[in-house]
Protein backbone atom coordinates (compact mmCIF):
# COMPACT_ATOMS: atom_id res chain seq x y z
CA UNK A 1 0.00 0.00 0.00
CA UNK A 2 1.29 3.34 -0.93
CA UNK A 3 2.13 5.96 1.51
CA UNK A 4 -0.20 8.30 0.26
CA UNK A 5 -3.58 5.48 0.45
CA UNK A 6 -2.30 4.45 4.09
CA UNK A 7 -2.36 8.29 5.25
CA UNK A 8 -5.76 8.74 3.78
CA UNK A 9 -7.12 5.54 5.08
CA UNK A 10 -5.81 6.03 8.45
CA UNK A 11 -7.58 9.56 8.37
CA UNK A 12 -10.61 7.92 7.03
CA UNK A 13 -10.87 5.44 10.10
CA UNK A 14 -9.70 8.22 12.66
CA UNK A 15 -12.65 10.77 10.86
CA UNK A 16 -15.20 7.53 11.80
CA UNK A 17 -13.58 7.34 15.56
CA UNK A 18 -14.21 10.33 16.25
CA UNK A 19 -18.03 10.42 14.34
CA UNK A 20 -18.57 6.96 16.92
CA UNK A 21 -16.91 8.73 20.18
CA UNK A 22 -19.50 11.85 19.65
CA UNK A 23 -22.14 9.42 19.80
CA UNK A 24 -21.14 8.23 23.08
CA UNK A 25 -22.98 11.24 24.86
CA UNK A 26 -24.97 12.21 28.19
CA UNK A 27 -26.97 15.14 28.00
CA UNK A 28 -26.33 17.67 30.10
CA UNK A 29 -27.26 21.37 29.45
CA UNK A 30 -26.42 22.91 26.29
CA UNK A 31 -23.47 20.91 25.82
CA UNK A 32 -23.48 17.38 26.12
CA UNK A 33 -20.46 14.98 27.71
CA UNK A 34 -18.89 12.72 24.80
CA UNK A 35 -16.17 11.24 24.24
CA UNK A 36 -15.20 13.64 21.62
CA UNK A 37 -12.41 14.85 23.25
CA UNK A 38 -10.99 11.57 24.23
CA UNK A 39 -11.41 11.16 20.26
CA UNK A 40 -9.50 14.63 19.17
CA UNK A 41 -6.64 13.85 21.82
CA UNK A 42 -5.61 10.32 20.14
CA UNK A 43 -6.10 11.68 16.70
CA UNK A 44 -3.56 14.15 17.67
CA UNK A 45 -1.45 11.77 19.54
CA UNK A 46 -1.18 9.63 16.20
CA UNK A 47 -0.89 12.44 13.64
CA UNK A 48 1.82 15.18 13.20
CA UNK A 49 0.09 18.46 13.56
CA UNK A 50 -0.96 19.33 9.92
CA UNK A 51 -2.83 15.76 9.78
CA UNK A 52 -4.36 15.78 13.35
CA UNK A 53 -5.70 19.59 11.75
CA UNK A 54 -7.27 17.99 8.56
CA UNK A 55 -8.82 14.84 9.85
CA UNK A 56 -10.59 17.16 12.40
CA UNK A 57 -11.45 19.42 9.80
CA UNK A 58 -12.82 16.67 7.71
CA UNK A 59 -14.84 15.38 10.56
CA UNK A 60 -16.35 19.08 10.75
CA UNK A 61 -16.95 19.61 7.19
CA UNK A 62 -18.51 16.35 7.12
CA UNK A 63 -21.44 17.04 9.92
CA UNK A 64 -21.16 20.61 8.89
CA UNK A 65 -22.50 19.54 5.27
CA UNK A 66 -25.16 17.58 7.16
CA UNK A 67 -24.17 13.88 8.20
CA UNK A 68 -24.86 13.41 11.80
CA UNK A 69 -21.34 13.39 13.31
CA UNK A 70 -21.98 15.59 15.73
CA UNK A 71 -22.87 14.71 19.52
CA UNK A 72 -26.60 12.69 19.61
CA UNK A 73 -26.52 12.52 15.76
CA UNK A 74 -26.63 16.06 14.67
CA UNK A 75 -25.41 17.67 11.57
CA UNK A 76 -25.52 20.65 9.90
CA UNK A 77 -24.03 24.20 9.91
CA UNK A 78 -26.62 25.32 12.67
CA UNK A 79 -25.04 22.72 15.38
CA UNK A 80 -21.64 24.30 14.26
CA UNK A 81 -23.18 27.86 15.09
CA UNK A 82 -25.06 27.16 18.17
CA UNK A 83 -23.93 26.62 21.61
CA UNK A 84 -21.30 23.05 20.96
CA UNK A 85 -19.49 25.20 17.76
CA UNK A 86 -17.07 26.59 19.61
CA UNK A 87 -15.91 23.35 21.24
CA UNK A 88 -16.02 21.84 17.73
CA UNK A 89 -14.15 24.95 16.49
CA UNK A 90 -11.47 24.22 19.70
CA UNK A 91 -10.86 20.60 18.04
CA UNK A 92 -8.95 21.75 15.15
CA UNK A 93 -6.87 23.72 17.32
CA UNK A 94 -6.04 21.73 19.71
CA UNK A 95 -5.24 18.94 17.53
CA UNK A 96 -2.15 20.90 16.16
CA UNK A 97 -1.28 21.80 19.79
CA UNK A 98 -1.41 18.74 21.08
CA UNK A 99 0.24 16.54 18.07
CA UNK A 100 3.40 19.81 17.95
CA UNK A 101 3.41 19.24 21.93
CA UNK A 102 3.74 15.57 22.48
CA UNK A 103 5.93 15.24 19.23
CA UNK A 104 6.63 11.75 18.52
CA UNK A 105 8.51 8.83 19.53
CA UNK A 106 10.77 6.78 16.85
CA UNK A 107 11.38 2.95 16.89
CA UNK A 108 13.00 2.06 19.96
CA UNK A 109 12.32 5.40 21.35
CA UNK A 110 10.58 5.50 24.87
CA UNK A 111 6.91 6.82 24.62
CA UNK A 112 6.49 10.35 25.55
CA UNK A 113 4.03 9.91 28.26
CA UNK A 114 4.61 12.96 30.59
CA UNK A 115 4.90 15.21 27.09
CA UNK A 116 1.81 13.20 25.80
CA UNK A 117 -0.36 14.10 28.98
CA UNK A 118 0.66 17.72 29.10
CA UNK A 119 -0.07 18.13 25.16
CA UNK A 120 -3.43 16.94 26.32
CA UNK A 121 -4.01 19.06 28.94
CA UNK A 122 -3.24 22.19 27.03
CA UNK A 123 -5.10 21.31 23.99
CA UNK A 124 -7.85 21.09 26.50
CA UNK A 125 -7.80 24.38 27.30
CA UNK A 126 -8.21 25.71 23.65
CA UNK A 127 -10.96 23.11 22.86
CA UNK A 128 -12.72 25.21 26.52
CA UNK A 129 -11.62 28.39 25.86
CA UNK A 130 -13.28 28.23 21.88
CA UNK A 131 -16.21 26.82 23.71
CA UNK A 132 -16.79 29.63 26.66
CA UNK A 133 -16.30 32.27 23.65
CA UNK A 134 -19.06 30.87 21.50
CA UNK A 135 -21.13 30.07 24.84
CA UNK A 136 -21.09 33.59 26.20
CA UNK A 137 -21.80 35.23 22.83
CA UNK A 138 -25.03 32.90 21.68
CA UNK A 139 -26.27 32.77 25.39
CA UNK A 140 -25.68 36.84 26.14
CA UNK A 141 -23.40 35.65 29.42
CA UNK A 142 -22.16 38.18 31.41
CA UNK A 143 -18.91 37.23 31.66
CA UNK A 144 -16.13 34.44 30.13
CA UNK A 145 -16.13 32.86 33.20
CA UNK A 146 -19.99 32.36 33.46
CA UNK A 147 -19.47 30.30 30.19
CA UNK A 148 -16.92 28.69 31.26
CA UNK A 149 -19.19 27.74 34.71
CA UNK A 150 -21.69 26.40 31.91
CA UNK A 151 -20.12 24.78 29.30
CA UNK A 152 -16.84 23.51 31.77
CA UNK A 153 -16.74 23.29 34.95
CA UNK A 154 -19.44 20.47 34.51
CA UNK A 155 -17.62 18.88 32.10
CA UNK A 156 -13.37 18.62 32.85
CA UNK A 157 -14.20 16.69 35.63
CA UNK A 158 -14.16 14.02 33.10
CA UNK A 159 -11.27 14.89 30.95
CA UNK A 160 -8.73 12.88 33.20
CA UNK A 161 -10.40 9.88 32.15
CA UNK A 162 -10.29 10.63 28.57
CA UNK A 163 -6.97 11.61 29.03
CA UNK A 164 -5.98 8.53 30.48
CA UNK A 165 -8.04 6.56 27.57
CA UNK A 166 -6.35 8.39 24.83
CA UNK A 167 -3.04 8.15 25.92
CA UNK A 168 -3.20 4.87 27.06
CA UNK A 169 -4.56 3.89 23.25
CA UNK A 170 -2.15 6.04 21.30
CA UNK A 171 0.58 3.76 23.19
CA UNK A 172 -0.78 0.52 22.36
CA UNK A 173 -0.99 1.91 18.70
CA UNK A 174 2.29 2.80 18.09
CA UNK A 175 3.65 0.06 20.00
CA UNK A 176 1.98 -2.00 16.95
CA UNK A 177 3.25 -0.09 14.35
CA UNK A 178 1.14 2.81 13.87
CA UNK A 179 3.78 5.76 13.20
CA UNK A 180 2.88 9.31 13.36
CA UNK A 181 2.66 10.97 9.62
Amino acid sequence: MSDKVRRLATMAVLVAVLAVCSQLAVPVGNVPITAQTAAVMLIALLLSPKYAALTIAVYILAGGIGLPFFANFKGGFGTLLGPTGGYLYGFVVSAALISLIAGHSQPGQSFPWLRSILACVVGLAFVYLFGAVQLKMLLALDSYGAAFALGGIPYIFFEPIKIAAAVLAAKMLQSRGLNKF
